[in-house]
This record gives C-alpha cells, structure tokens and sequence, in this order.
C-alpha cells in the first residue's frame, strides 16, 4: 500500500485515517524494538517498513525505504541517535522522534521541538500522544527544529581524523581534511585526493557518517564535496549551481542540498 492510499474512515471510535506512514525503529535492543513495534500495530495508519540495531543500519534504511517516521534511540553502538539524525539530509520531510531511557536528552528533545521523544520505560499511552503529535504537523516535518538539537550535540562532538577505506586489495588510511570529494555508484564510492583517486567498497551514508557535517557536504544524492576545497559556486539554471574545486573540477550542486550547503558557507 502506497503512502498515498486513501483508506475509507471507520465508524465507530478510532479516529480518522488518510494515508499511511512509513516507521523505521532503531534500538540496539531487540526488547525495546519489538515492545514498539507491537504497540504501533493498534495504529493503523502507521506500518513498520525496517527495523535496525544501530546507527550504520539506520542510515542504510532510511536511504532504502525514506520513510516518514523514524523512531532513534540515543544511546547505541557504532553510531548512536543524534549522529544518525544528523545525517538525514534536510531535504528530506522525515519526522524523528528519539527514544531514550535519560532524562536530560528527553527534556533537551522536547525544549528544542523535536517532533517528540519518548522517555523509556513509555507505555501505550504515551506513544499515542507521540503519534497524535505526528499526525499534526504531517506536511510540515521540515519545521520541526531538529537541526538545533544536532547543532549542540555536534559541539561535543569529534570525528576521527583519519578514515580507514577497504580498496581492491588493500586498505586505505585517509586522512579526513585530505579528502576533496566523494562519488558514489550502489554499494562503491570513489573517494578523490589532490594526487589521486581509489575506489571503495563502502555506501555513501557510511562515509558521511563519519565526517563533520560542518566541513563535508552533500551537494547531491551521489557527492559529498569537501567546503574548504570550493572556490567558486555559480548559478546554471533552475536552481542548479556549478561548483569549481580548487582542483579545477567542477561539480553539480542540485536544488534539493542547496539550502543546507548555502547554510554551512553562512550565506
């Protein structure tokens, strides 16, 4: 069923249904994904398309499916809740709501409007809230202020300095500022330097993950250019722009990211 099916409202109590949304649940505890995914059954007009354990599995299913609800824990290995948050590009309409068993992070959330968060141990009730909240602003994900909420998380955070990369027999050991941009073709991305170029078996999502987002942006779905490295951004046409590296390569930037790129450049 399409998220555009139009379901015929039933006549006894439950309220109103107009379309499907799309649920992925991330938690590094089996328990805690199957208890939400249990109480979202008794919502109609909420499906659960993925599950996954941690923050790597999260983006990988997000750029799968794109779905409209993403319920984050915090608090997970490899990559935990607001890094992956942080990595949903803005132009998606994605609503998030985080999942913690911490007090401070859930206060923090709801202060800052995320979409909302829910507070472990929650119960049925409290996630219909949750819900009922979604359902409100639905058409309008974008409003929500997620991007604040990341900004102070990202002030505590580091990101390594050097990347490990797995090429044809070998691996390669890059160090992040090194890095001028990135192309990715499926499941390999071609990662370029000032005097060479290699290509990995590695996603995208994965390699974004693991850079600063103040530093390296997505500039379309298949690049990520490195900002200390452009020289020029000029206007093509609708919308599009052509940006010159210092390299002298020259990358498309499509409307979809101008909006977070011009953000980073503070323009």
């Amino acid at each position: 069923m399409s998220n555009d099916t139009k379901l015929e409202p039933s006549i006894n109590a439950e309220h109103k249904i107009n379309v499907v949304h799309d649920v992925l649940v991330v938690d590094d505890e089996p328990a805690a994904r199957h208890k939400l995914i249990l109480f979202l059954q008794d919502h109609k007009d909420f499906r659960v398309v993925a599950q996954a354990q941690n923050g790597i599995e999260a983006l990988e299913c997000i750029e799968k499916y794109s779905p409209a609800l993403v319920f984050l824990d915090i608090q997970m290995p490899l990559l935990d809740g607001m890094s992956v948050a942080s990595n949903i590009e803005y132009t998606k309409d994605i609503g998030v709501v985080f999942v913690t068993g911490f007090n401070e992070y859930a206060i923090k959330a709801f202060e800052l409007n995320a979409v909302d968060y829910l507070l472990k141990p929650y119960d049925k009730a409290r996630l219909a809230k949750t819900l009922a909240r979604f359902r409100e602003f639905t058409g309008t994900i974008s409003q929500y202020n997620i991007p604040k909420i990341i900004q102070d998380y990202r002030a505590e955070q580091h990101f390594p300095e050097k990347l490990l990369f797995k090429s044809e027999g070998a691996i390669e050991v890059v160090s992040a500022p090194e890095i001028q941009w990135i192309e990715s073709s499926g499941n390999y991305v071609k990662v370029c330097l000032e005097r060479t170029a290699f290509i990995a078996r590695q996603t995208i999502t994965t390699v974004q993950s693991q850079l600063d987002p103040e530093q390296f942006i997505r500039i379309r779905r298949t690049h990520i250019v490195n900002k200390n490295e452009v020289v020029t951004v000029d206007h093509i046409s609708k919308g599009d722009y052509q940006i010159t590296l210092k390299s002298g390569t020259t990358l498309r930037l499509s409307r979809g990211y101008k909006t977070r790129f011009f953000e980073v450049f503070g323009a």
